[in-house]
């Protein structure tokens, strides 16, 4: 009974907002119609479920949690949640924060991640070359509260949700790649000007995911997807992503658990026995021949 009402009090806090301009944090993403959509049509974007309402809470709590350590650490940060607009280009933002580099106020930014993301990124290459579309978004967010601060360094700080570890990536103010990014929120504001969009073709990295998918259409090559009743199986797949975290998180601490342990043997560590030895691998021939790959993302 008290975890249902902790669900009732997230599914309360569903629902959409307007969207007037375009926001920093969403400028990298990379469909344009998505922008537009986001911009012209933006109540009829599909709500996220409860499920992921947990997840923007926790990215909250997370952030919260770093400005204290930060605050504990005697790290000052100032002019937290400062808006950002730039009329030319319907733009607008706030940064988490400033914090003070080489005898400059810098803006800071701070994102919580699963352990098995947190382990890929280490420069702000990582991020732009990214499988995960969420991610690409946050070098063009630092990128534009540079230009738009006037300043040409930012931080960004990272923290592993699993276990409380920070990383700290610079960035450095990138004209071209700016420019970039403005060039399409020129188009954006085109489209949004005459209540058009452009043109998309389906990237199943982004469609999948996607809020305005059922106004959006894209063309996709291939075969016209086949929609099928089968309760069971539906259910097997939700269980299957609820427990992909957890999968994700068992692999991260195991390869660090190996890392630690290579060529250790006979050791006691708490409650716990670790024995090793080397294995020798034959090598040997994979037969020809061929199997089926599914491929499981899930849809709105």
């Amino acid at each position: 009974m008290i975890i249902e009402k902790v669900i009732e009090y997230k599914r309360n806090k569903i629902r959409q907002y307007p969207v007037h301009a375009n926001r920093a944090s969403e400028a990298g993403h990379p469909c344009l119609k998505y922008l537009v959509l986001n911009r012209t049509r933006w109540q009829e974007k599909t709500l996220h479920d409860i499920w992921m309402q947990f997840v923007f809470d926790e990215g909250h709590i997370q952030e919260e949690a770093v400005m204290r350590d930060l605050a504990a650490a005697g790290v000052q940060v100032v002019e937290q949640q400062r808006p950002f607009t730039w009329e030319k280009f319907q733009l607008t933002g706030h940064i988490d924060g400033k914090v003070e580099s080489n005898g400059k106020l810098i803006p800071l930014e701070i994102k919580s991640m699963s352990p098995f993301v947190f382990q890929t990124v280490n420069a702000a290459e990582d991020l732009l070359k990214s499988r995960y579309s969420h991610l690409k978004k946050y070098p063009a967010q630092l990128q534009l509260y540079m230009i738009m601060d006037s300043t040409e360094e930012a931080l960004l700080i990272l923290k592993d949700k699993s276990n409380g570890q920070l990383k700290e990536i610079p960035f450095t103010l990138d004209y071209e790649y700016c420019e970039s990014i403005l060039k399409r929120l020129e188009v954006v504001n085109n489209h949004t000007a005459l209540r058009t969009a452009p043109d998309q073709e389906w990237d199943d990295s982004v469609c999948t995911g996607c809020g305005f998918l059922h106004l959006c259409h894209p063309d996709r090559n291939g075969s016209e997807l086949k929609f099928i009743m089968d309760p069971e199986l539906e259910s097997k797949l939700d269980r299957r992503a609820a427990l992909k975290p957890l999968a994700d998180e068992y692999k991260a601490l195991d390869e660090d658990i190996k890392d630690a342990l290579r060529e250790k043997d006979r050791l006691a560590i708490g409650n716990w026995l670790v024995t090793g030895k080397w294995v020798e691998r034959k090598p040997y021939t994979v037969k020809g021949g061929k199997y089926w790959l599914p491929t499981i993302k899930r849809i709105q």
